[in-house]
């Protein structure tokens, strides 16, 4: 559930760290540390992470900048 509802959130344009606290409480827990247990790296989410430092990461090395 952790890792649909994060994958969701990301593939809307929403931020998923920024909703760790919400669902952390949802989930009943006292912070997010115990919440991200129940978060495993899926091929997709995987995917979607390597995708998104290519389309930024590279380029913040390339400029030593950091990027939204």
């Amino acid at each position: 559930m952790v890792g649909h509802r994060m994958r969701d959130w990301y593939k809307s344009g929403i931020n998923p760290q920024s909703k760790l606290p919400y669902l952390a409480t949802y989930l009943g827990h006292k912070d997010i540390r115990s919440t991200l247990v129940y978060l495993n790296i899926t091929p997709e989410l995987l995917q979607n992470a390597s995708e998104r430092f290519r389309k930024n990461g590279a380029a913040a090395l390339r400029t030593r900048e950091i990027l939204p």
